[in-house]
């Protein structure tokens, strides 16, 4: 029993996948960072793993999900006879994961001092080792060689950081609930967590998430007082769940422009105007949303600006 999916949800849907890919053209156009920004500033005090290389690897994980969840509801080519037909778990799995990736570099830019920068950096690496290392449980061989990366690491600042100073997060809800604390981010701590709460258990097949994140819909009776029902995902709550992911990606994407030191607006009216020549228009109805996309990542962008 199919259930279609209502019009405002659609054009939320929509506006999600058209700001995900403008994000993506602002990130794929970002060279190095220029003399005087804030990554040069970093680079100058901390010149080994450029943190601008690792910025921009935690947000083009955080989009590589999200362009992916793009491409299935909003492609770029479509045959006009083509369903699409959404389930529950690959749309709260993907936002998840952009939630988790690209809080990483919305709190590792966090901040307008180099050195509580380079910290973070530091925190988050040595987080990624202790990962890395536990992926190679079997092979002493690999494990011994991150030891002597995680050694050298913390030796290496040790006259400007304890280790405690540059501990590891303690999981990725701690760091989104820390991103979330971002001026001008408009993505709270606690609805972060019970939104990557729900995307987490809908991720892992958890049960719960049948109940909470979907509905039920009574069809047709088959017999006296007996109806047949199914169960379908809340769209309402996927549309938060996508929109959240959006807003701390697209957060993260202009904090690095802002990093970067480039011109911002700049960036963003070549992304609007390159979606404007290549997103098809099907109706009428969504034609809109285009207008909407600069005003709305206007209003993101002021949490870039200088305090």
């Amino acid at each position: 029993m199919p259930i279609l999916i209502d019009e405002d949800n659609q054009k939320a849907w929509i506006a999600v996948a058209h700001s995900t890919r403008i994000n993506e053209r602002i990130l794929s156009r970002i060279g190095d960072p220029l003399p005087g920004s804030n990554f040069a500033k970093v680079a100058e005090l901390y010149p080994f793993e450029r943190v601008a290389d690792r910025a921009r690897a935690y947000l083009r994980a955080g989009l590589d999900h999200l362009v992916m969840w793009a491409d299935f509801a909003a492609p770029f080519k479509f045959h006009q006879d083509q369903v699409l037909n959404f389930t529950l778990r690959p749309t709260y799995t993907l936002s998840r994961a952009a939630i988790e990736a690209s809080a990483q570099a919305v709190w590792l830019m966090d901040t307008r001092d180099p050195k509580e920068c380079i910290r973070r950096h530091l925190s988050l690496m040595r987080w990624d080792l202790n990962e890395h290392h536990r992926s190679k449980k079997g092979d002493p061989g690999e494990q011994a060689m991150i030891d002597i990366r995680r050694r050298e690491l913390v030796s290496r600042v040790s006259a400007v950081f304890q280790p405690e100073d540059i501990a590891p997060p303690r999981g990725y809800l701690q760091v989104i609930k820390d991103a979330c604390s971002a001026t001008g981010l408009d993505l709270d701590a606690e609805t972060a967590e019970r939104l990557w709460t729900a995307a987490s258990g809908a991720a892992h097949g958890k049960y719960w998430t049948n109940r909470d994140l979907q509905t039920v819909h009574v069809g047709e009776e088959y017999e006296p007082g007996q109806h047949r029902t199914v169960q379908i995902p809340d769209p309402a709550a996927m549309t938060e769940v996508l929109e959240a992911a959006n807003t701390i990606t697209g957060y993260g994407v202009l904090r690095f422009a802002d990093y970067s030191g480039v011109n911002i607006q700049s960036f963003m009216d070549e992304a609007v105007a390159w979606l404007a020549q290549n997103i098809p228009l099907r109706d009428e109805a969504y034609l809109g949303e285009m207008d909407r996309l600069p005003a709305l990542i206007d209003r993101r962008s002021q949490g870039q600006q200088e305090p």
